[in-house]
């Protein structure tokens, strides 16, 4: 595995929205709060590398993310294979619709994370791999820890 990218803040700064891009995988984080334009567009620009196959997307809390980020994102994601990790059933229903609408996503929930990295098929970022770069990424970015997170289901 390639050295994983972290785009998180400075310790003792929040930014409600991080990630690290490992191989072919991106794995996002959105937490609650606005996410400034600039670090949207940063993140999308990593969406649109060649070598991004993959993405596995975690929202915690509400989300607000305005709706021209939204249309960045998904016009950046459309041949993507998308994996979303979201608490709310009804969150999760919502990327079911959207893969009705034509994206390659699937909604788990945090109990069926591994099953999440499995759907992604990665050849470079295996389960236990996953698991661990996005328990770095929520310790780097202030967020609940995996076992917390499982303990709200």
């Amino acid at each position: 595995m390639v050295k994983p990218a972290f785009n998180v803040p400075p310790e003792g700064v929040f930014w409600p929205h991080t990630w690290v891009v490992a191989d072919d995988v991106i794995i996002s984080l959105t937490q609650e709060g606005p996410v400034p334009d600039e670090n949207w567009d940063h993140f999308v620009e990593d969406i649109l590398r060649d070598s991004t196959h993959r993405m596995l997307g975690i929202g915690i809390g509400s989300i607000n993310v305005h709706s021209r980020q939204r249309r960045k994102l998904v016009q950046a994601m459309h041949d993507k294979r998308i994996a979303a990790v979201l608490g709310s059933s009804v969150a999760r229903g919502i990327a079911t619709a959207l893969g009705w609408m034509g994206l390659k996503i699937r909604g788990f929930g945090w109990n069926d994370i591994d099953t999440a990295f499995e759907y992604l098929g990665s050849e470079h970022i295996d389960i236990e791999a996953g698991v661990g770069l996005v328990s770095q990424l929520l310790a780097r970015s202030g967020a609940p820890t995996l076992e917390e997170l499982l303990k709200d289901t």
